[in-house]
Parts: structure tokens; sequence; C-alpha cells
């Protein structure tokens, strides 16, 4: 017996000296362990309470005097096996199995990161605190829910007992841990053990907010498929969607499902647009921006088709943005004809010496005073939307790198890799700028107001000096050139109505293009202008001045008159053979189609998602319309979205919802091509021989036969009639 009994002490030794640690950590694919959690660190009094120290920098001299020191010995050594009897030894000396490092953590820390299930359960065996909470608040649960390790998350809590909603001192809980850490399969365990999905951290934020906004997107789209609410808010008024659709826009797109709900058996649809566009101004100070805000901003072409934004565009057009965009239409409508009209009026003969004769120019006078004063009322209006940019963008700033030094608080010194990403924001922030001057439209509107500066400077010199005709003549030429600017200006305003959005989007690629084309055009045309100069500059009657010379090359681009044979005449040489002929097929059929290629690509892109650049141009302007709104009517409306679209509830029919043109014109097209097979299948078994041949192949019968004319007519009219009728 006693033999018995010691041959299975020795295999059992054998087996527990053959535990040791496990070489798969599922959390951190692609990154190692330290990256994420750099282990237990002995105490040490003399060293700096701010230094994080590394296991490479404990030593363990002579045999290990804790279980904490012998782990740290172990951590350093990873190809040593772990030695279960010397820790029963230990224990049985005194040793603490539950001795805390410097940060408050125990060995079982270390554990659930990545060592078997039986050194955890060795331990827990023999009294190592499940729920031990170190300094932050962290337990063991927490560390194996982080690295994403499912199987000892699931032992943890159905074999140790361990808290599933135990809170860190920020009042995260495991599974905002495996959520801000991309830890799926963690995720699923604590899920389907009933974590609470929408618990909330010290600042009001659940597990999917939090993914949201530390760029998780497989453990953001899980909690969405697992029906974690993605309309909630924390306490700055940061909106889940928000951190959504600035992050990671294919989940986002998901997410907007949850607020776009179908009641087939009620023929009803619900949208709950009190959800999308969330209400800040109950949150002190909050500068959190909306999810249309962030849509538009990042050009989400995709997110901006979905039904529940294109309702909430519907909606907010039809509350203030048609009025607004038709005010401001006939507002530069007006502007536009007034200096249309006086610049109609400086192209006139002067028929008197005075530039002005009363009363007959009282109407140019008053067409002046509506000018200039709609102009400048414009001008003031950009600047207010400049100071206003730049100051909303300043306390947008202060906000952010507030909220984000609030996180820094709770990081934990083992987890260096999540203060070094709220570090990396703070110092982004200063990268940031006003998008004042990101709008191209912004842009061409100053040079339009630039333009009519330069109008009113010669208009008041021409005036001032009569005896000039030039200073009138140069007048006149800025003024045509102005008049063409503010009229293509009305597209910023005419962009807000869909029909026209798309076109106006085309423009704005093709001007992009353009200039593109031209710096490559350049390339060549410059060398090659030197070239012509060099050679023929003012021998060639189209080549007499340099402003000829450029014109006459830039008539080669496009195959027309340009006097090749006055070159020739003056210099037949090879010399004119290589130039010219170079150009002409450089420029005339590279470049050339090089331009054509470029815009037929533009057209196309442009064209395929021509609903999705109309919505995004109208919900541009929307926005712009809603930041110049007064804090009344902007909480009258956030107050319409809370009480009356809480949901918005719709009637709805599949048939009446469901395009269904394009498919009748698919079945049009297939219902024709059948029938041309047809016709070409009748063709070729040569049908009319056959009904020719009919007569012959009726059978006898007792009754007269009719003669074989009439009978071969009625014949062929039943068969045609019965073509007829087949289709």
């Amino acid at each position: 017996m006693e033999d018995k009994v010691s041959w299975l002490q020795n295999q059992c030794d054998k087996y527990l000296a053959a535990l040791t640690r496990s070489n798969f950590d599922k959390a951190t694919s692609g990154r190692s362990s330290s990256e994420i959690y750099i282990g237990l660190s002995i105490k040490q009094e003399e060293d700096d309470p701010n230094k994080v120290q590394l296991p490479e920098e404990v030593s363990s001299p002579g045999p290990p005097t804790s279980i904490l020191k012998y782990f740290i010995h172990l951590t350093k050594n990873v190809d040593e096996q772990i030695d279960l009897r010397l820790i029963d030894q230990m224990i049985s000396k005194g040793a603490d199995i539950n001795e805390t490092d410097r940060y408050g953590q125990i060995v079982l820390h270390q554990v659930a990161k990545s060592w078997q299930i039986d050194v955890a359960q060795f331990l827990i065996e023999r009294k190592a605190d499940v729920n031990k909470a170190d300094d932050f608040g962290k337990t063991p649960l927490h560390v194996a829910a982080a690295v994403d390790y499912a199987e000892m998350v699931t032992f943890l809590i159905k074999e140790g007992g361990a808290n599933i909603n135990a809170v860190t001192k920020g009042k995260q809980t495991p599974l905002h841990y495996a959520a801000k850490h991309d830890a799926v399969n963690s995720v699923k365990v604590l899920i389907a053990h009933n974590a609470e999905a929408n618990s909330r951290d010290h600042k009001q934020r659940t597990p999917l907010q939090l993914a949201a906004e530390l760029d998780r997107s497989e453990a953001a789209r899980l909690l969405i498929n697992l029906k974690s609410d993605a309309g909630v808010q924390d306490n700055t008024g940061q909106s889940c969607m928000t951190l959504l659709v600035m992050n990671m826009p294919p989940v986002a797109l998901l997410a907007l499902d949850q607020f776009f709900i179908k009641d087939r058996a009620n023929r009803r649809q619900h949208f709950y647009l009190n959800l999308v566009q969330p209400r800040t101004t109950d949150f002190s100070g909050s500068q959190a921006k909306s999810p249309l805000e962030m849509i538009v901003q990042n050009r989400q072409l995709d997110i901006i088709m979905h039904p529940v934004i294109q309702k909430l565009i519907e909606v907010k057009w039809k509350l203030f943005g048609r009025t607004s965009v038709a005010f401001m239409l006939t507002l530069n409508l007006v502007l536009i004809l007034s200096w249309t009209a006086l610049g109609i009026a400086s192209s006139l003969p002067r028929t008197e010496e005075a530039p002005y004769k009363f009363p007959e120019d009282c109407w140019r006078i008053i067409l002046i005073v509506i000018a200039l004063g709609l102009t400048l009322y414009q001008i003031l209006e950009e600047f207010k939307e400049i100071y206003q940019a730049k100051k909303r963008m300043k306390r947008w700033k202060e906000w952010r790198k507030k909220e984000l030094e609030k996180d820094l608080k709770y990081c934990h010194p083992m987890w260096p890799e999540e203060k070094e990403y709220l570090q990396k924001g703070i110092e982004d922030l200063n990268k940031v700028h006003s998008g004042y001057f990101r709008d191209f439209w912004n842009i061409f509107d100053w040079i339009v107001y630039f333009l009519l500066l330069a109008v009113i400077v010669t208009h008041i010199a021409d005036i001032t000096v009569q005896s000039n005709t030039d200073m009138h003549t140069n007048h006149v030429r800025i003024f045509s050139v102005t008049i063409i600017f503010l009229w293509l200006r009305l597209m910023k305003h005419a962009r807000a109505i869909r029909l026209l959005g798309p076109f106006i989007v085309m423009l704005e690629k093709i001007m992009v293009d353009v200039v593109k084309f031209l710096f490559l055009y350049g390339e060549f045309y410059i060398p090659y202008a030197c070239a012509f100069w060099i050679i023929f500059g003012g021998k060639v009657p189209n080549m007499a001045s340099v402003d000829q010379m450029l014109f006459a090359i830039f008539q080669i681009t496009l195959v027309d008159d340009y006097g090749f044979s006055d070159m020739y005449n003056t210099d037949a040489s090879h010399g004119l053979y290589t130039v010219w002929g170079t150009f002409l097929g450089i420029s005339s059929i590279l470049c050339i189609n090089l331009l054509i290629a470029l815009l037929a690509d533009t057209f196309q892109r442009v064209y395929d998602n021509a609903t999705a650049n109309a919505a995004m141009q109208q919900a541009s302007t929307l926005l712009q319309i809603e930041e110049g709104l007064s804090k009344k009517r902007r909480s009258k409306y956030d107050k319409y979205f809370q009480d009356d679209c809480s949901p918005l509830t719709l009637f709805y029919d599949d048939d009446l919802t469901v395009n269904q043109e394009d498919d009748l014109k698919k079945v049009t097209i297939q219902i024709k091509d059948e029938l041309d097979k047809l016709m070409e299948m009748l063709k070729k078994n040569n049908v009319q021989q056959l009904l020719n041949d009919m007569p012959s192949k009726i059978p006898k019968t007792e009754t007269p036969k009719p003669s074989p004319k009439k009978t071969n007519r009625n014949a062929v009219a039943r068969t045609e009639a019965q073509q007829q009728e087949n289709p």
C-alpha cells in the first residue's frame, strides 16, 4: 500500500512540475503581452514611486523568500518550470499567498493573464483572493478580460466565484476592460454570464461607448449585435453615435439600424430621431458634436444615405432649412442683380462731362446704396462666422483636453498603452484648427469681395479723374470679370437644393482636376514655349511678340490654325519637325486625352453617388444655418426632436418605400430581348413556307372542300392572329 502511495505521489510531483505557463494570448494577437500588461513589480522603498519596474529588472538570488518573488522570478525566466510543491512548502512556512506588489497586485493577477487554469485553481484552493483589487481597483477578472483569455474568464466566474460586475476606481467593470482592449472572446463570455451590458463608468460611458472612443471596432460591432444601446450619452453630452461615426463608419452604419423600426403588421415605421440628434443643452459647458456634424466633416456618403439620417435631414429642412435657403438665395440674387445693373450702366458711353446727372441718374444712386449695403452686410456676416468658428474650435479643444485628462487619472502604470494613447490624443489637439477656410466656397466669397473692392476703388478713381480714359476702361474690364464671379457665387447657396447639389459638386471636382492638368500641361508648355521663341520669336507673323507666341503654341495643342507654313518658310530644318512634332504629339494627344480621362472619371464618381452628394450638400448647409440660430430657436427645435421625434411614426408600405423604376426598366428590357429572340427563331424556321404548305396537309372529310385559294387565306389569317396573341 505504501508503495502505491509513493508511486502516485511521484507521478503527481512529475505532473505538477510539468505545469508551465500558457504560450497563447488571444487578446494580444499581433502584439506582445508587454504592450498590454507589464506584470508584477516587487516593493522597493528606495525606488522612484513613479517608475514602473519591469520584471527583467528584478533579480532573485538564492531560493525565493516569498510566493510573490518566486512568480516574479518565473516571469523573468520564461523557460523555467513552476514548482507547485515549493509553493506549498512556502505556504506551510507562513508565506502570504495574497502578498501585494507595489501597485497592490497579487500573484493571481499575473496568473490570470497567461498562465494555465490549473495554476489559478491551485492558488484559489489555497485561499488566493479571486476578488482582490489592486490600488486602482483592478481584479484578476479585469486582467483576464482585457487580454482576451476567455477560458480564464469562464473559470474565474464559474469556479472561482469572481464578481462579474466588480468596478475599478474609474467605475469600469471587466466588460469595460474587455471592450476597450478589443477582447471579443471575453465580451462573449461576460455577456453570456449576464454581465451588465449598459454599466456606466466614472464618465457615465457604457462598454460600447468606451470601445467607440478608443477605436475598438470588433468589440463595438459585437456589442451592437448583442443589442447594446448605441443612443447613449456620457455625462458631458458626448453621443456614442458621434464616436462611432468618427472612428468606425461601417459599425456606425450597423448601429443606425437600432433607430429605425418597421412595424409591418400595423403598417408603421418609427424613426428615433431624438437619439441621432442628442440634446446637449442639458450638459453644462458641453462642446460635444452631433452625429450629423461628424458625417459631414468626414464626408461619409454611405452613412448619410441611411433612412434615419435621411429623415433627420428632411425634418431639419422643413423646420428651418428651406426658409433660410430661400432667404439667402433672394438676398444674393438682389445683390447680384444690383451689381450687374451697375456694371452694364458703367459700360455705357458718357454723354455728359459729369459722371452723374440728376435727377436722371437717381436710380443708379439707389442701386449703389443697395449693392454696397448688401455687400457690407455679407462681409460682416463672414467676419462673424470666422470669429465664431475660431471661438467654437477653441472651446472644443479645451473641453476635449479636459475630458482626456480625466481618463489619465485612472490609467494603470502596468498598462502603459492606454496612457500613451490618451497623451497622443492631447498632443493631436494642437494640430486641429478651424475648418472655415477648408470650405472652397468660403475662399471663393473672399475672392468676390476683393474684386468688388477693386471695382469700388477704380470707380472712385474714374469719377475723380474724368479725363483719363484708360482708368474708365480698366474699371469696366474689372467690373466684367467681377460680374462673372458674382453669378458663380450663387451656387454656394443653391447647392442645398437636392436637384442642383450633385452638379455643383461635380463642378468643384472638375475644377480640382483642371488645376492638376494645368500643372502637368505647364511642365511641357513652358520649355517648348522657350524653344519656339528661340527658333521663331519675331520671325513669323503669329510669333512677333511673346503673347502672340504663347497663343500660337496653345493653338498647336488644339490643332488649330497655328501658321505652320510660316514656320516652315522661316526654318525648314529637322529642328522644326522635332520641336513641332513632339509638342503636337505630347500636348494634343497625350495631355488632352489625359484631361478627358480625368473629367470622365470625376463625372462617373459624382454621378454614381449623385443622391448621396446632394444629401451631403444639403446637410452641410443645414449645419451652417443651425450654427447661426439663436439660443431660443435652437432650444425650440431641440425640444421638438425630443418630444415629437421619439419616435417619429409614419405610414409604412413596402410597395411605396421601394423604388421600382429600375426594376421595371430591367423587366422591360428582358421582355424585349425575349421577343427579339422569338422573331429571330421564327425567321430561321421559315414560317412562311410552312404556312403555304398547310392546305396540302389537311385531311379529307365528307364535307365539301372549300377552294384552295380561300382555305390558304383563312389559315394564314388564323396563324398571324395567333402569332400576335402569343407574345
